[in-house]
Formats: C-alpha cells, structure tokens, sequence
C-alpha cells in the first residue's frame, strides 16, 4: 500500500522534499548552524558535463569564422590546381604532337635526299573521297615550283599526281581514284602493269598478261616510264591473283603501300628531274 501511495504521489511528495529541504538550508544558515553546503558540491558535479560542453562549443563558434575562410581558401587552391593540371595535359599534348610532326619530317627529309633536288615538300589541308573523285588539296602551288602532272609520294611510297595548280595550293588525284594510273612492275618477276583504282574491287593492277609469273606478297614498284613518278619507288604489295579461264590479262588485287587518310606531309615530284639515287 506504501508504495502504491509513493507511486501516486511521487511528484507531490518530491515537491514537498525540495521544499522542506530548502527551508531547512535557510533556517540552519540562518541559525549559524549549517557550516557546509550540501548542495552546492552536487550541483557543480551536475554542471561541470555542461559547462565543459558550453566551453567547447564557445570555442568552436569563435573559431567559425577562421574555418569557414579555411575551407573557401582551400577550395580555391583545388580549383587552380585543376586548371594547372589541365594546362599541364594540354602542354604535354602538343609535346607529344610536336614530337611526332617533327619525327615525321625527319623521316621525309630523309627520303627527300635519296631524291632529286627538284622535289617539293608540302603539307595537306584537306581532303576528298567522294564515289567518283579520290583527291587531297596542298598547301604548295606554282609560286613554290609545283606543276600539274608532277607526282606525289611519301617515304612510305606513292601517294597520286597533281591535276589542278593554283598559285598556293594543288590538287592531288589519289591512286585509290579509278581514273589515276602508275606504270609499275613486279619487283621479283619484272612483270609490268597499270596500277589504279577502282570502283569495285579498290586498287587494281591492270593489264597484266596471264602468262606473267604474278604471285601474292610480291611488292609492286614504279617503273619510271611513264614521266611522272622515279623508278624505284614502292607503289603496293599483290594481295590476290586470279589468272581466269579466258582473256588475255589476269585479276590482280593490290594493297597500296599508303594510306593517304593517314598522310599529312607529301613530296611532290617529277620523273624528269632525276631519278631516285641508289
């Protein structure tokens, strides 16, 4: 029953307890009786979580503001870091460019001497590959010595020949052109022929008799007669030979030794200044 009243009564018999107990501390301070305080120890127990916890968040907020200029500091030093580090890729991109225009043009100037002195080093700006007309524009044109029916090639071998001159640029008719044509022959049986284009079958060697000894892998090179291109140069290589059961030429299927998608720099050249040098 006690404990029934107690439970009941808890917030009425506390209140009652905190009361008697403060009239109690007064009238004995009063009295001069109460030497000690019995709550105070208590209360600065109870405090002292919180006051450590006031303190502290005390110095948080005052050092706020100094971390909010912190974070934006830091912030803006990712932000340059990222721009050094693209300025950085873009630097090391044209490096690697430059490395391979220059690597390139050693290479071209390399061939170029086991030419005539005659030959013209150009650069192309664009280029062409419609159904009809294969074709690539230069950077040269007569003001810099290019003439119409002169040759082009790179030190991978023959690339086509110009067909249309201005003062600074030229037009080049690419071998892959059905209309194009290099007298080449073989370079282990000396069988000779036409190499061009086609609209069907892609470059060709025509007009090679069936009794020649023409097999695949042979490399096809330019025989130099017919005034446009020196001897010697590497035009393709046979990648398929059909001998046929009637006519008097065969199918050969060549793979041009250039792909002119890939060519950026040319030699532009001309049979009658001079032959290639052995």
């Amino acid at each position: 029953m006690m404990l029934t009243f107690v439970r009941r009564n808890q917030v009425l018999l506390s209140s009652f307890f905190c009361v008697f107990l403060s009239l109690y501390i007064v009238v004995s301070a009063a009295k001069g009786r109460l030497r000690t305080d019995p709550i105070g120890p208590l209360l600065m127990a109870l405090m002292r979580p919180l006051q450590i916890g006031a303190q502290a968040t005390v110095v948080k907020l005052r050092d706020l503001p100094q971390i909010y200029v912190t974070f934006w500091s830091l912030v803006s030093e990712n932000e340059k870091l990222k721009q050094r580090v693209l300025q950085l890729e873009m630097e090391r991109s044209r490096l690697l460019e430059s490395e391979a225009t220059n690597h390139r043009l050693q290479e071209l100037l390399q061939f170029r001497s086991q030419l005539s002195s005659g030959s013209i080093t150009a650069s192309v700006v664009a280029s062409s590959a419609s159904t009809w007309f294969r074709s690539l524009i230069l950077d040269k044109g007569s003001s810099d010595g290019v003439l119409k029916g002169m040759g082009v090639v790179s030190p991978l071998g023959v690339i086509g020949q110009v067909v249309a001159v201005t003062s600074r640029s030229a037009k080049v008719l690419l071998l892959t052109d059905p209309n194009s044509g290099v007298d080449a022959f073989d370079q282990r049986s000396r069988a000779r022929g036409i190499i061009s284009g086609s609209l069907d079958y892609g470059p060709i060697m025509k007009y090679v008799k069936r009794s020649e000894d023409i097999k695949e892998g042979d490399r096809l090179i330019t025989s130099g007669l017919d005034g446009v291109f020196p001897k010697g140069l590497l035009v393709g290589t046979i990648t398929k030979v059909n001998k046929k059961n009637f006519g008097l030429f065969q199918y050969v299927g060549v793979t041009l030794a250039v792909d002119s998608s890939e060519i950026e720099e040319v030699l532009v050249v001309s049979a009658d200044r001079g032959e290639s040098k052995d």
